[in-house]
């Protein structure tokens, strides 16, 4: 039997097709044959699709492409949030066209929930024609500039970016119009409204603690899980409502009988990274629309949910004393007595609530009982407060703050972040 340098050209690299990136460069060196296998296109392509789920298609060699930039900057591909306290931000970076493309996704203006995200370029890290890596900052009005990413204590759980020219980012006008450039872009608004609106002083106060950060920010990966068959909303991020605060983006996991939605952005009362929603599964209601419109009647209800939930929980601990306990943090046993319920209820507003205008169904599938965080402004003394969370579809569900006596609506992010 002939050893595998004997092997075909084709055959050989097809083998060698199988090794991880870095084992790559390691066979290379063992002998000529091996070193010619190395450099064909598909062994490269093959490994940067298994490794790093992209396809590159550029004039570069696929193998330039790994060893110069995915190897070294590969981790950065995925769903990213941006800890700029207490705001934070949902950042994505793809691979394209040679570089790795950062792109920050900002919730569309309020209350406009179902509007796609707004969509910047931050970074990119990218490949030139002589197979040279260069990190550019692509913000600011004067175009893009030279940037880092330290790879020092980087990994792919966190990472950072800075800008090498700060000052670049300044409006020729001045500061106030680069308050007055920044407040249409985030907020959607003209000058005249920015004048009059009572946020003024929220807009004033976001803008200067982002630019307090100098455009060097720092990014924790972000883990979106699989839907399972028995949850009742598939997991994700969602852009919600929230006052005065504009739209924040939420990300809906499931813990147990739990569903839980964190803030990816937050504001000044609860920051971002704050369990916002918790709602507990095992507490479903049924109202009718008479129900529903009279707030007494809607505490009346929780209150009893809660009692019936204290009761059945004092009665299981007694019963099931010597029983293990089921179920994780994958969810996949929060389905209580659900096939009881009804496939359709009615939904109205609550008499005296705060709707600001939103177009919001009337009906949905199911509502259970929940919490809602609330906070003084520094998230100063913050508690939970009662409330209803109404799943409208898949992809829309809202929360019913019941002693704020007001509605958030919340609308699934419908961009590919995967």
């Amino acid at each position: 039997m002939g050893s595998l340098t004997s092997f075909p050209p084709e055959l050989l690299a097809h083998i060698l097709s199988f090794l991880p990136g870095k084992d790559l460069a390691t066979a290379a060196k063992v002998c000529k044959a091996f070193h010619e296998a190395s450099k064909v296109d598909f062994v490269w392509q093959r490994c940067i699709h298994r490794e790093f789920g992209v396809s590159c298609n550029s004039s570069l060699s696929p193998r330039e492409v790994y060893t110069k930039l995915l190897h070294n900057y590969g981790f950065l591909l995925g769903t990213w949030q941006i800890e700029i306290k207490p705001y934070g931000g949902l950042v994505h970076v793809k691979f394209e066209n040679n570089k790795l493309l950062g792109l920050q996704y900002g919730a569309p203006h309020d209350p406009h929930v179902e509007w796609p995200m707004m969509v910047k370029e931050l970074f990119h890290v990218m490949l030139d024609e002589e197979g040279n890596t260069t990190i550019s900052c692509l913000q600011g009005p004067q175009g893009p500039h030279k940037g880092q990413i330290p790879l020092l204590n980087a990994s792919a759980a966190r990472f950072m970016s800075k800008c090498c020219c700060p000052d670049l980012h300044r409006h020729p006008q001045g500061r106030e119009r680069e308050f007055l450039e920044w407040c249409r872009e985030e907020m959607g608004m003209s000058e005249e409204d920015i004048m009059f609106q009572h946020m003024q002083e929220l807009l004033f106060m976001k803008f200067m603690i982002i630019n307090q950060y100098q455009f060097c920010y720092v990014y924790k990966k972000l883990t979106i899980p699989p839907h399972l068959p028995d949850q009742l909303v598939a997991p994700g991020l969602f852009k919600g409502t929230y006052g005065s605060h504009g739209l924040e983006v939420v990300l809906l996991t499931y813990d147990r009988n739990y569903i839980h939605c964190k803030k990816i952005t937050g504001d000044p009362n609860v920051p971002a990274s704050q369990l916002s929603v918790l709602v507990d599964t095992k507490k479903p209601l049924i109202l009718d629309e008479e129900q529903q419109v009279d707030p007494a009647e809607l505490a009346r209800a929780t209150e009893e949910a809660d009692k019936e939930e204290e009761e059945t929980n004092g009665n299981s601990a007694s019963c099931n004393t010597n029983q293990p306990q089921e179920g994780g943090a994958s969810g996949s046993d929060h389905n209580v007595s659900q096939q009881h319920l009804p496939q359709s209820q009615p939904f109205a507003i609550p008499e005296g609530f705060r709707e600001r205008g939103i177009n919001y169904p009337k009906t949905c599938k199911m509502r259970f009982c929940g919490t809602g965080l609330i906070a003084g402004h520094g998230f100063t003394s913050p508690s939970r407060t009662p409330g209803h969370f109404v799943v409208f579809d898949n992809n829309n569900f809202g929360f019913l703050w019941l002693e704020l006596r007001s509605l958030s609506v919340y609308s699934r992010v419908m961009e590919n972040l995967d």
